[in-house]
């Protein structure tokens, strides 16, 4: 038995422009879990299942792929898409596939209600498999290449996506982000295998690692609305014509000072870029009519900055959740966030910026 486990993510500025490759974003990782569990069996099927549902996948091989024998539905999307990644570049090592099943677990990721929250079950349920799959045959890959493994996966579900998240599911910690061409990879994959997806070169991508900034402290709260962030993402692809002209600059000028400010450590700077990435959602969203602020984010932003709060949604918005910095040094503005959070029905989270692992590849 092999279990691995992935984080979740909060995006900080960066949103809608870090689908183009190469445009930044930064990020961090929180701790929330979800786990994933791989036991070798000797059934001739593999079964994937999740505690989340109780529902059980079960497929077969055909001609060295994955298909499911039973119906489930969109649920195990993610699972299936890491597992037949993974298998692929087994095969193409020839090594002997194994049957087995396959266990996730993603109670961090939802609330008492069964709603999920928002922080990137998705990506981190990708990782995860990624991460137990290729440990139980052995394949003992870098992070760069776990990271790609878990972006082919991703890509062959929501092309849409930057994978930002899968980047800091993998990563941990507090990172600057520039997306790949997901188009290019997912043709380079198909025509030439995962091997080479691994080796070569992948046009617009890097991942950075930020020092974590001792003086932010980064609040969450959860609107209690759930957004679909591949929707979302894919609503912009129609709308290019109506982008602000200057969106992906003024965007790339605000990541670029984020990273700036944590890197220093300097609390006053990072509030001033969180609300620059603010105001640039929002001239996006005045423009393009995304629906990224709904009338609860609305609400999680003014009470934040009520108490002198720095915030912004966070992510693709339509729901989900918004951040908001304060001081590390300063425990009475985020107890009086919190406070007023609470009194206007946004449900702070209990979450933690994951310390960095490091700038091991």
């Amino acid at each position: 038995m092999i279990t691995r486990r992935a984080p979740g993510k909060l995006f900080l500025a960066g949103e809608y422009a870090v689908l183009q490759p190469g445009q930044p974003a930064v990020l961090v990782a929180v701790d929330r879990y979800l786990s994933a569990t791989v036991t070798e069996t000797s059934s001739p099927t593999v079964v994937f299942t999740s505690s989340e549902s109780g529902d059980r996948l079960h497929c077969d091989r055909r001609n060295g792929r994955l298909l499911p024998i039973t119906q489930a539905g969109p649920r195990f999307d993610y699972v299936l898409a890491a597992a037949r990644v993974v298998e692929r570049l087994v095969v193409e090592r020839k090594i002997p596939t194994r049957s087995f099943e396959m266990h996730t677990a993603a109670d961090d990721f939802v609330a008492a209600s069964g709603t999920k929250l928002g922080l990137g079950s998705s990506a981190a349920v990708t990782v995860a498999v990624i991460e137990a799959l290729t440990a139980f045959y052995g394949l003992q890959p870098t992070r760069t290449e776990r990271y790609r493994l878990a972006v082919l996966a991703t890509v062959a579900v929501n092309p849409a996506g930057s994978c930002g998240d899968v980047a800091a599911a993998t990563w941990g910690g507090w990172i600057a982000y520039r997306s790949p061409d997901r188009a290019w990879v997912r043709d380079l994959a198909a025509e030439r295998g995962i091997e080479a997806a691994l080796r070569v070169p992948w046009p617009g991508a890097s991942v950075r690692v930020l020092p974590p900034p001792r003086r932010v402290r980064l609040l969450t709260g959860w609107t209690g609305q759930p957004a679909s962030t591949a929707a979302m993402s894919g609503r912009i692809r129609h709308r290019l014509a109506r982008l602000p002209a200057t969106f992906h600059t003024d965007s790339a000028a605000c990541v670029g000072g984020l990273a700036a400010a944590l890197a220093d450590n300097d609390v006053t700077a990072v509030q001033h870029q969180i609300r620059r990435a603010a105001a640039v959602l929002d001239a996006l969203d005045a423009a393009a009519e995304l629906g990224i602020r709904t009338p609860r984010l609305d609400t999680l932003c003014t009470e934040a900055a009520r108490a002198g709060a720095a915030a912004k949604p966070s992510g693709a918005g339509g729901g989900d959740c918004g951040i908001a910095v304060v001081d590390q040094k300063r425990p009475d503005q985020a107890a009086d966030v919190i406070r007023r959070w609470n009194a206007a029905g946004i449900q702070p989270l209990s979450l933690h910026p994951l310390p960095n692992p490091g700038d091991a590849p």
